[in-house]
């Protein structure tokens, strides 16, 4: 008995420690911009993700794996997705890889095996989320549901996790919680949140991967049908006294995981041509008809709760659609007309979304030095994302050559990813960076429109918020 009591002993101090220090890690690099502890601060993130790697190196070694040590795992993933002097794509893929291995280990993402309202994928199928409306009672009632004309979100200001704050372009929107959960409730939870958190790290991973045409790794989360899991928020809308039109499998924090699951199948199994040609063409037009689905859930959400999130729904929508669109071109020839295909109308709908969201970026920019509002001051883990939205701008021009608002908003976008690496140097991005800068001015000086503007000209930091 106190073998087993120095075992368990043991394993909580070892993960215990190893998240305490993964979360000092990403806070005090959270904290490290050029306006913020700079490089001491940087230096120290590093020395504290060191320690945190080596707790989890040696809790994995002794097979001591828990939650706390998938939650460092998050952690330790997060620090090695965002820009810090030491970044590498390896390093990234690396810790997801630990993370995958982490929750495949404790089989987290099976802990809603048993709950009725789960949606479950088979392998080698599109992932498709059954619907059930709230009073729905009859058999007839679980699937193949419209999706509501317009949402039933609700916003309340006495809920600050429900309030969305018009400067930042990044998520402002934490799905509800029940304050009535047991302990047991929460933590079940927290596991969900935390094995879909894993997921968009993943997916956005694979994404990038992608656009500048690399191949990425093979992941357990990859696989839609590795997951039984309840969507974020979900289990909170049970048991609702109020009858509502929208299906909880419709929420925005619901659509941005079926999107995520749907993206990730075809990336593994459609992409791959894992299937034969009358099986390509027949999975194909089925993903289109999912990704239409979430297209249309995500169009009746007018709640504003979180329009980046939203966006990022649709980025991997419109991903699924091009992919789609060339996996069926590559059978049946670009000139099928009979067959769904990724328009110039979808990426034009796709430029104007992105647009959008970087047309918030100066505002965000003006309140940096804000103690209240300082979403790029914080927020190292958005530089890889900006630079992917670059790669997929230019993508889409290359499909198109006559798409020129593509090349607009790839300008648009360096300058916030150019702010972004002058707050959070990282030797590896700035090189990412300064090859899309060639690129995008190589293409605008061959297609007789103005270039991008000089280097952080666009986006000045003013002495007051320096701290002159």
């Amino acid at each position: 008995m106190d073998d087993i009591v120095n075992d368990l002993s043991l394993d909580r101090s070892l993960s215990q420690l190893c998240l305490i220090f993964a979360g000092l890690a990403v806070t005090t690099l959270m904290k490290s911009s050029e306006l913020g502890l700079s490089t001491a601060g940087q230096n120290r993130a590093a020395w504290l993700r060191d320690q945190a790697y080596a707790s989890l190196e040696a809790s994995w070694s002794s097979q001591l794996i828990d939650i706390n040590l998938a939650r460092a795992a998050l952690m330790l993933a997060i620090y090695e997705s965002s820009a810090h002097p030491l970044y590498t794509p390896e390093r990234e893929r690396k810790s997801l890889l630990q993370l995958d291995h982490i929750i495949r280990s404790l089989g987290l993402a099976f802990i809603d095996s048993n709950e009725p309202d789960v949606s479950t994928f088979t392998p080698n199928t599109v992932p498709a989320a059954r619907r059930r409306l709230f009073g729905a009672t009859g058999k007839d009632d679980l699937h193949s549901h419209p999706s509501a004309s317009k949402c039933t979100c609700t916003p309340s200001p006495s809920n600050p996790t429900m309030i969305s704050d018009p400067i930042s372009p990044f998520w402002t929107y934490v799905p509800p919680c029940n304050p009535l959960w047991t302990p047991d409730e929460a933590d079940k939870e927290d596991c969900r949140r935390l094995c879909w958190s894993a997921l968009s790290l993943v997916a956005s991973y694979t994404s990038r991967c992608i656009a500048s045409r690399k191949e990425p790794s093979g992941f357990f989360m990859a696989d839609p049908s590795n997951f039984r899991l309840l969507f974020p928020g979900e289990a909170s809308e049970r048991g609702s006294s109020d009858l509502k039109a929208q299906s909880p499998k419709d929420s925005i924090w619901a659509l941005y995981c079926r999107s995520m699951l749907l993206w990730n199948f075809c990336t593994t199994r459609l992409r791959q041509n894992t299937f034969t040609s009358d099986e390509t063409a027949d999975i194909a037009l089925q993903a289109w008809r999912e990704a239409q689905e979430i297209q249309d859930a995500l169009d009746s959400h007018n709640c504003g709760l979180d329009m980046t999130l939203l966006y990022m729904c649709r980025e991997y929508v419109y991903n699924i659609q091009m992919l789609i669109t060339s996996a069926l071109q590559s059978f049946h020839g670009p000139g099928a007309g009979h067959l769904p295909s990724f328009t110039r109308k979808h990426a034009e709908q796709w430029l104007r979304h992105l647009r959008y969201f970087v047309s918030r970026v100066p505002a965000s920019v003006k309140h940096m030095g804000d103690s209240c509002s300082d979403s790029f001051a914080r927020r190292p883990f958005q530089v890889t994302w900006l630079a992917s939205q670059i790669s997929m701008c230019l993508l889409l021009w290359e499909n198109d050559r006559s798409l020129i608002e593509a090349l607009e908003v790839a300008k648009d976008i360096l300058g916030p990813l150019e702010l972004l690496n002058t707050l959070w140097p990282c030797p590896m991005l700035q090189s990412t960076c300064d090859e899309l800068r060639k690129r995008v001015i190589s293409i605008c000086h061959s297609t007789n429109i103005p270039p991008p503007t000089p280097t952080n000209s666009s986006f000045p930091i003013s002495p007051r918020i320096r701290g002159g």
